[in-house]
């Protein structure tokens, strides 16, 4: 079985969580799509890591991780990881392959990143990584690539041109000029410790499908940050929907056979954008305390709101989900009533599709279903029956709402604290 788990909102779903509960069960985990702007909070042996490039099956000892050719890569940050996670004993190189065909990130990248936010007119609240813009050059035709780093001549000749070009629209803007000389050697070294992992992952991945390997599909951010299907302008650079398995892999439709949809109990959204159910008042302060709500790779504060079972529909239905793994149960433990968008009033017109452009969406107030909080601490519930009959309750009308069955339910940090 190949399965893929995507996120269904807006990002910080808790996809590292639940791949790594997953990963044990597979042959190899695959991240597809997005660069070191992801970040996948993992809870290990008792202690939180933070993955941003590196797969969330490092943690299963029997599986292969693989990065796509559709990941952007900033070699010094896969590194760190790869250094970060020998020193836990976990050894990531020897069960790690990385495309030769992943895009490189450059310094020049990050710096038009911080430049591009800064003079828009429109913030869009990027991690200003070089996501964006190193994804602009491919699609531009202009990447650099994994494979081109370990040729040494190449690679100087294909960066410097790139380096050039970049410097004069830096400057434009008052920026710095990035010299060459001040990041070369790093990248060239990079691309020596590197090299032994480097594969064609197209070829490896249709050989370990047709070997009947068990492949899981990483997914990061979420389909609703998704370039083409998510709330535009306000997204990602890149595909983290079910079409972006695809894109990143090489492999068909043919070599996925479930799809696992990560949605919270409630909804989560860092930086700028339309967030319908919003909750600005001290109930939101509440769930982001709670909840720890603050962004995995910039820190900064999540903004947090009620389940919008309205934008769920349009995740659901786009990415044909198959079953929900709802994590964050647990932040809901002291709300006495918890609600949930069912409609949007829109022109006072009730409606019941997520707006596909962004004047409806600013605009839209949500329509909501209350329920009854369960007000009591569901750590040591250890499966859905054992539940209080609020929380039940609640679950039941997400599923009925949605069409789906919640196969997983979260209810705590930690890799056993998941219930079926």
């Amino acid at each position: 079985m190949n399965v893929l788990v995507l996120g269904l909102q807006w990002g910080d779903e808790g996809k590292g969580k639940a791949i790594d509960y997953l990963a044990h069960d597979y042959d190899v985990v695959v991240r597809f799509q997005g660069g070191h702007n992801a970040g996948h909070t993992i809870h290990f042996d008792g202690q939180k890591h933070v993955l941003h490039l590196l797969p969330s099956g490092v943690f299963s000892p029997n599986t292969v991780s693989v990065i796509a050719a559709a990941v952007v890569v900033d070699p010094l940050q896969l590194i760190e990881e790869i250094k970060a996670g020998n020193l836990e004993g976990l050894f990531c190189e020897k069960r790690l392959v990385l495309s030769e065909s992943a895009p490189l990130i450059l310094p020049f990248h990050q710096k038009l990143d911080n430049i591009f936010e800064e003079s828009r007119y429109l913030k869009i609240g990027t991690t200003k990584r070089g996501i964006g813009p190193a994804y602009e050059d491919l699609t531009g035709r202009r990447a650099v690539f994994i494979h081109d780093l370990i040729d040494c001549d190449r690679f100087r000749k294909r960066v410097k041109a790139l380096n050039d070009y970049y410097n004069k629209l830096i400057e434009v803007f008052g920026g710095e000029p990035i010299t060459m000389e001040s990041y070369i050697d790093a990248y060239l070294e990079a691309g020596e410790y590197l090299r032994p992992i480097i594969d064609n992952t197209t070829y490896l991945l249709h050989r370990f499908w047709k070997e009947g390997k068990n492949i899981l599909f990483e997914g990061a951010q979420g389909c609703l940050l998704d370039i083409s299907l998510g709330t535009y302008p306000y997204v990602t650079a890149s595909h983290p929907t079910v079409g972006g398995v695809m894109i990143g892999t090489g492999l068909s439709h043919k070599a996925l056979q479930k799809v696992i949809g990560i949605t919270k109990a409630y909804t989560t959204r860092v930086g700028e954008g339309p967030f319908p159910t919003e909750l600005t008042c001290a109930t939101g302060e509440q769930l982001r305390i709670r909840g720890d709500e603050f962004g995995s790779t910039t820190g900064r504060p999540r903004r947090v709101g009620w389940l919008d079972l309205v934008a769920l529909k349009y995740a659901v239905m786009i990415n044909g989900v198959d079953s929900l793994f709802v994590t964050k149960m647990d932040i809901l433990d002291e709300q006495e009533t918890i609600r949930a968008a069912v409609a949007y009033e829109i022109d006072g017109q009730r409606v019941e599709r997520f707006p596909g452009h962004i004047g409806d969406l600013i605009k839209l107030k949500p329509i909501y279903r209350d329920f009854s909080g369960w007000r009591c601490d569901l750590s040591n519930c250890r499966n859905r029956a054992a539940l209080p009959d609020a929380a039940r309750s609640y679950l039941d009308f997400i599923e009925n709402y949605l069409e789906v069955p919640i196969e997983f339910i979260s209810i705590g940090s930690d890799r056993e604290q998941t219930l079926r």
